[in-house]
């Protein structure tokens, strides 16, 4: 089995380094998307096991991107992880079935590491 493939999309290039040196010892293959328009081309190209998103970001935000997610069959298996500032509890109405998990930041590295794990391993 080849190493699963981990987008992280945030418009913080240092939290996308943290992040993505949090997953590598996880043994995944790590894109960086630095905003929702990198990330919209780089779906275009690849088929990541799980997207990392943030939703509070310039320009093309995390909506939007969940928003083409949902247009592109053969990201239906990709498991989704929003990871923000902005909890569901602000914005009920913004809680979408595509999400599978919601952490808000800052999150422990522990705990991080630990809910892109269990995304990972989930059929």
């Amino acid at each position: 089995m080849s190493e699963p493939l981990v987008m992280i999309v945030d418009d913080e290039l240092g939290l996308l380094e943290l992040f993505a040196a949090m997953v590598r010892p996880l043994g995944c293959r790590v894109l960086l998307a630095h905003g929702g328009q990198q990330a919209l081309v780089l779906l275009g190209e690849q088929t990541p096991d799980l997207l990392i998103l943030d939703l509070a970001m310039p320009g093309v935000n995390g909506y939007d991107v969940l928003r083409r997610v949902k247009e592109v069959p053969r990201l239906d298996a990709m498991r989704v992880m929003v990871l923000t500032a902005t909890g569901p509890s602000v914005a009920p109405a913004t809680v979408d079935p595509r999400i599978d998990r919601w952490s808000s930041k800052p999150v422990s590295p522990r705990e991080f590491r630990q809910m892109v794990a269990a995304l990972l391993a989930e059929d």
